[in-house]
């Protein structure tokens, strides 16, 4: 029979540990180490998020109960105590890198596309904290909570950079932070409607299409025919109000639209005056695909609920969560395998320390059909016989 190493390893040969261990020396992340390092920690972290632990003491149990698998991890048996102080002090930037290159391998994975056409949606979602636990993330007086603020490439389904804030920063301030590729398209919300950095996009000659706010004061370049499915009005506008002017001098498209679903209009804002205004809508229309990608995050990997409470702690927790949704991406790309990243997801966890190929996890399990099973009434007879 044909030696397998466990899932989990084929799965870490995704990151390699010398490249892992040069990041780990670049912040001095094992500095004074005595028994947990930075790797073991980083695995630890993973197996919580893939196998879906409850808890700290949960995932120290289930994580050593495995130790027949540890020496080919490269890793030990870990204490409570150190995986919680490790959470709390080692350097963030080293899972920040992490996630990062494992972007960049699901990236060379992909067709390569021009600039111009790049499309990358901009949000944020808020993830509730208890205050008593939580200080430092006060929301309001009696709530605290997180954003994640995420700009997401819908062509490659995975996030392209996050940062995380506390729930009561504003999504606009969390802008300046944001990386912008020259050239690309970006669909933002409400949320984020601000003339300047409108204009700031224009300048590196990149589109945004966003919501319009009700308060605008804007006169009316020039009215076009209203074309397309839910197309009620498209024209060319100019801030009137002199702050907007001086922050956006430029033309801009208004576009109306009604959409069926819910019987709502939505008004577009965007700063391309050459395609169609349908295209434009349809354009924003992709914005739901951060909506489901927060949405699977939150009901398939560990980050509503902390295994440490300093922003330190929560900060690592939800990087090696990131690290996981690129680890199971790059599963998906690397078989081309029909389940979906949920399925996927599901069946990785439940063979994580399985000694099988990862192929074999996604496909019929014919080893053994029906026939080759003895039958029960059979082996009664036998066992009374003899």
């Amino acid at each position: 029979m044909r030696h397998h190493n466990t899932v989990f390893n084929q799965i870490l040969k995704f990151i390699p540990r010398h490249t892992f261990q040069t990041t780990v020396d670049r912040h001095n992340g094992d500095h004074r180490t005595r028994s947990l390092t930075c790797w073991d920690q980083m695995l630890a972290l993973i197996f919580y998020q893939l196998t879906q632990r409850q808890s700290l003491r949960d995932l120290c149990e289930c994580f050593n109960s495995k130790s027949a698998h540890h020496y080919h991890l490269g890793t030990q048996a870990i204490k409570r105590s150190s995986l919680s102080d490790a959470n709390r002090d080692r350097p963030v930037e080293i899972y920040q890198e992490t996630f990062y290159y494992l972007l960049e391998k699901v990236r060379d994975k992909l067709p390569k596309k021009d600039a111009k056409e790049m499309v990358r949606l901009i949000d944020s979602t808020t993830i509730d904290l208890n205050l008593n636990q939580f200080q430092w993330a006060e929301f309001r007086s009696t709530k605290a909570g997180i954003k994640l603020h995420t700009v997401y490439d819908p062509h490659a389904e995975v996030p392209v950079f996050f940062s995380m804030t506390t729930a009561k920063v504003n999504d606009r301030k969390a802008l300046d932070k944001l990386p912008i590729m020259p050239g690309a398209t970006y669909v933002v919300d409400r949320a984020y409607d601000d003339y300047a950095w409108y204009y700031s996009l224009s300048l590196q000659d990149s589109r945004f299409v966003g919501r319009m706010k009700k308060s605008a004061v804007y006169d009316v370049v020039e009215e076009r025919a209203a074309k397309g499915e839910g197309i009620i009005a498209d024209e060319v506008i100019r801030f009137s109000a002199k702050k907007a002017q001086k922050d956006c001098p430029i033309a801009l498209r208004r576009i109306t639209f009604f959409r069926e679903e819910d019987q709502k209009t939505l008004v577009f804002i965007s700063n391309d005056l050459n395609c169609s205004a349908e295209e434009i809508a349809s354009l924003y229309k992709q914005r739901w695909q951060i909506e489901l990608f927060f949405k699977w995050i939150k009901q398939n990997l560990k980050i509503k609920k902390f295994i440490g409470r300093s922003e330190n702690a929560v900060l690592i927790q939800v990087l090696t969560a990131m690290i996981a949704y690129l680890l199971l991406k790059l599963v998906q790309l690397a078989g081309s395998f029909p389940q979906s990243l949920q399925q996927i997801s599901r069946l990785v966890g439940v063979n994580l320390t399985s000694r099988r190929s990862i192929s074999s996890v996604f496909e019929p399990d014919t080893e053994r059909s029906s026939g080759d099973f003895p039958d029960p009434n059979r082996m009664q007879m036998e066992i009374n016989y003899f």
